[in-house]
């Protein structure tokens, strides 16, 4: 059972570093290259547009550093309780409050893919 919970953990790590890879640069250049030029709310047309960011502030022997990220939410769904599958990232239109939803996998898979390699 201990053994269990720890690769649990590790793989929950592991999800969550490479989720922090994605900046709101990067998450704005990713819908750029999927053909969305300018981001426009679906319901009113506004191109008031937020990203909700987090900032993680790690410290150690080696130093400091400070990583800032979009932030994620994980849908409450059946199957693998660490798919990415069930993380979403969330686009918020300022004007009227509408969140439009996009799939963390793409995003990861253009980053850690193509991004990585151009």
């Amino acid at each position: 059972m201990e053994d269990e919970n720890e690769r649990q953990r590790q793989i929950k790590q592991t999800l969550q570093n490479r989720m922090e890879r994605v900046t709101p640069d990067l998450l704005s250049e990713f819908l750029f290259t999927q053909g969305v030029q300018t981001f426009r709310c679906l319901l009113c047309g506004s191109e008031d547009i937020g990203i909700p960011q987090c900032n993680v502030h790690k410290s150690g022997p080696e130093g400091s550093s400070s990583v800032t990220f979009v932030d994620y939410i994980k849908l409450d769904a059946s199957g693998p309780p660490h798919s990415l599958m069930h993380y979403q990232y969330r686009v918020i239109c300022r004007n009227c409050g509408f969140t439009h939803h996009i799939a963390v996998l793409p995003v990861l898979e253009w980053v850690e893919g193509d991004k990585s390699n151009g």
